[in-house]
């Protein structure tokens, strides 16, 4: 609108106003994770600026990209400010994630590319918490933990596999001590999974922990999701008596190291290039490549910067020779701090850089035969971030305190459980002519232990080296 008396012009939008009866996650997407408050300056009245900013915050859950669009930039860099100061909900991250991140001239904040959210209390329905997570282009990529505290039915986890852009999943069996709610997981829901057409399309991660949830029989399953590159397993002994052999036959590689001693995120990144280091080599190395990523990614303010495919920086040298480098850019406390309360504990940082260097090492192909373009890759210094910004929701609690890396199993015995590994690299390499539906057949080749050692030998020659992940890595 134009005002001929003022020479002003403007603009004006009538949004209606949601009102909630009663408390619940039905809206959880498009709450601020803290109450509203109105700030006041400290001398004399505040800008219209601020006041209209306020208002924006107090009701961001009815704002659509429309009302946002009609803004400057510097006014939308002002608004998400505000918003990271009280907390972003969902649905604003996906907001302004898609308006600033496609900004040339500004620095951007991890933030805008890393979305994270904890509820303790699941009261709705499963379809509640994927509708907001669900995004057709794929214009970010969704990671979702489901533990203790969690009643969904079989029936409404079925519908995860029709998720498009959902590519880490986490199923965790809370720890026996908290003796809470726990969906069935086990055979028949993941075999009810691969009946479906083109399940999990995106999905390169998968972890099930839990006792007597799935068997051996699993692998075979979970084999027809295209793009799943690693299988991690926590399951009753009893239901694992051969688990190299079943590998095997359905096409994984089994890790034969012990995860009970090593459970860092280098040991993941080595299960696709082994290091020929000592023990305490490896764990020393561990301790300093673990810090820094959980840092970095509990740290929403360091800067992220885009480049053109392959012109990453070399993480190599950042590893070997930190005093060239310096120190980090990002604040190496934040994630003892944030760990304080399960609110705030970067979860996330396990499945955001392990899928990440899964894309790096299968360049995205899921990503290109799915018909999703991949133009240039995001960096924070030497780290190369997912192709693709990413929101993670965690479900529920896993153990005391609220998020626990290790719940325990132990009400049939301390050795009741075992922990397995199971990668397949090629299936990031899969074109979309390729990754058509496995099904199992009735009888299928036995395999002894004695022909199954050259296989063993062939997939350890063929691993790539620690030199050669790094490097990509940071392409």
């Amino acid at each position: 609108m134009f005002d001929p008396s003022s020479g002003v012009s403007y603009r004006e939008w009538i949004v209606p106003g949601r009102v909630q009866s009663s408390p619940s996650d039905r809206d959880w997407s498009r709450r601020c994770p803290y109450p509203v408050f109105t700030a006041r300056g400290t001398r004399g009245p505040r800008s219209l600026v601020d006041i209209a900013t306020n208002v924006i915050a107090n009701n961001i859950g009815d704002v659509t990209d429309e009302h946002l669009e009609a803004l400057p930039t510097r006014l939308l860099w002002h608004v998400w400010r505000f918003l990271e100061a009280r907390g972003v909900c969902l649905h604003a991250w996906r907001l302004f994630s898609k308006l600033l991140l496609c900004e040339e001239e500004d620095d951007k904040p991890l933030g805008l590319y890393r979305f994270r959210q904890h509820i303790c209390r699941p009261n709705e329905e499963l379809r509640q918490y994927l509708e907001p997570l669900t995004s057709l282009s794929a214009d970010f990529v969704t990671h979702l933990v489901i533990s203790g505290g969690c009643n969904f039915t079989t029936n409404e986890l079925m519908c995860l596999a029709e998720m498009r852009n959902l590519g880490v999943l986490e199923l965790i069996q809370p720890a026996d001590e908290l003796r809470t709610t726990y969906p069935e997981v086990g055979d028949l829901l993941i075999r009810g999974w691969s009946g479906m057409d083109n399940p999990f399309p995106l999905l390169r991660i998968l972890r099930i922990w839990g006792d007597e949830t799935t068997t051996q029989d699993s692998l075979q399953w979970v084999a027809g999701f295209p793009s799943l590159v690693l299988y991690d397993v926590t399951g009753a002994r009893t239901d694992w008596t051969d688990p190299d052999v079943r590998a095997i036959q359905a096409g994984w590689e089994l890790d034969t190291s012990t995860p009970g001693s090593d459970d860092s995120l280098l040991r993941y990144l080595m299960l696709f290039a082994p290091l020929n280091d000592d023990h305490n080599t490896l764990r020393e190395l561990s301790r300093t490549i673990d810090g820094d990523l959980v840092s970095l990614c509990a740290d929403s303010q360091c800067v992220v910067k885009f480049v053109n495919d392959r012109q990453a920086p070399p993480l190599l040298d950042y590893l070997t020779d930190r005093a060239k480098i310096g120190l980090p850019s990002w604040d190496t406390d934040a994630a003892s701090r944030d760990a304080r309360a399960c609110h705030g504990a970067p979860f996330e940082a396990w499945a955001f850089w392990l899928y990440s260097f899964i894309g790096q090492i299968s360049q995205d192909k899921d990503l290109e035969s799915n018909g999703i373009g991949v133009d240039s890759q995001a960096v924070v210094g030497p780290f190369v971030l997912p192709s693709k910004p990413m929101a993670c929701l965690f479900l529920g609690h896993s153990g005391r305190g609220g998020i626990s890396s290790h719940p325990s199993y132990v009400s049939r015995g301390l050795f009741a459980t075992k922990r397995f590994t199971f990668t397949r690299p090629a299936a990031g390499r899969k074109t979309a002519a390729a990754s058509q539906k496995i099904t199992a057949v009735a009888s299928p080749p036995v395999v002894t232990r004695e022909n199954a050692a050259p296989v063993s030998t062939f997939r350890s020659n063929k691993r790539k080296r620690i030199k050669d992940v790094l490097e990509a890595l940071s392409r």
